[in-house]
């Protein structure tokens, strides 16, 4: 019986000690160990080192030459550390989220038209589909791009869409199945991608006027807390003010019990009055 019991109060535990091990997992995850090694010290002996071991040399931009990789191989353990690696090269690629890319950057646009191609021989009629750029480009080494009127590009190209668009209605209800209707598709398809671009080149615009939007909101908070500010000094002096008035002096004494017996009476309501402000101030 003495066993059996043990063995219960033993299962019983052990639930209850799986729960505390799951309540005393931490929420985020440690630290990297090598955390240990960023110390005031070890960054003294690294410096003491690079000034001892560094070449007095100096880079094509002024700044003193790196160390080697034979150099810091040499270095203690604790002092590697220190050191950050080399950022990669533009040419250099990596995988990030299983999609390889390079340093520099990849682009995404021209990506998404040769998927909407495949896509358009793939799965629809509409074959031999490139995307073919019908306004001047736009990037900041074009001496054009500062003079580029994207608004008026977007307002030919809606009303050359509307146009194109009545003309592929006129087509299919001769005969819907006419070659002309795939070229008209592929001229509206086309005009909408150039559409696309130039309204995404709009993107640093907004990103600029959302972020003045966004400071333009932290002032008027700002001030209005500092107006808020202001109105409890104001309360806070008027409330001290009725406070000092009401600070007992040196009174003539009174014979009349009457004329006592009402200054009292306005000394406690002007006390009560006070007492009621300040539970106010407090209680904001």
């Amino acid at each position: 019986m003495a066993d059996q019991q043990q063995q219960q109060q033993q299962q019983q535990q052990q639930p209850e000690e799986e729960e505390d091990e799951l309540f005393t997992i931490p929420p985020f995850p440690p630290p990297p160990p090598f955390f240990q090694h960023f110390t005031t010290e070890n960054l003294d002996k690294l410096k003491e080192i690079q000034d001892e071991v560094r070449p007095e040399a100096l880079t094509d931009d002024g700044t003193p030459a790196k160390l080697s990789i034979d150099q810091i191989l040499r270095l203690p353990t604790e002092l590697r550390y220190l050191i950050p690696p080399e950022p990669p090269a533009e040419s250099d690629e990596f995988k990030v989220f299983g999609t390889v890319t390079s340093a520099k950057g990849s682009d995404s646009f021209i990506k998404t038209m040769e998927w909407i191609s495949q896509t358009l021989a793939n799965d629809y009629t509409i074959t031999d589909w490139t995307y073919e750029q019908l306004y001047p480009p736009t990037d900041s080494s074009s001496s054009a791009s500062a003079s580029t009127d994207r608004q008026r590009y977007l307002f030919r190209f809606l009303r050359s869409i509307l146009i194109a668009y009545i003309e592929l209605l006129g087509i299919v209800a001769v005969n819907p199945v006419s070659d002309h209707k795939e070229q008209k598709l592929r001229d509206i398809l086309t005009m909408v991608t150039n559409m696309h671009a130039l309204i995404n080149e709009y993107r640093p615009h907004q990103a600029r006027e959302t972020l003045i939007l966004e400071m333009e909101k932290q002032v008027k908070r700002k001030k209005m807390e500092i107006e808020g500010v202001k109105k409890m000094k104001d309360r806070v002096a008027e409330v001290l003010e009725g406070f000092g008035r009401e600070v007992p002096g040196e009174k003539v004494e009174k014979s009349e019990e009457n004329t006592v017996r009402n200054e009292e009476e306005r000394r406690k309501d002007a006390q009560r009055h006070m007492w009621r402000a300040m539970d106010e101030i407090l209680g904001q």
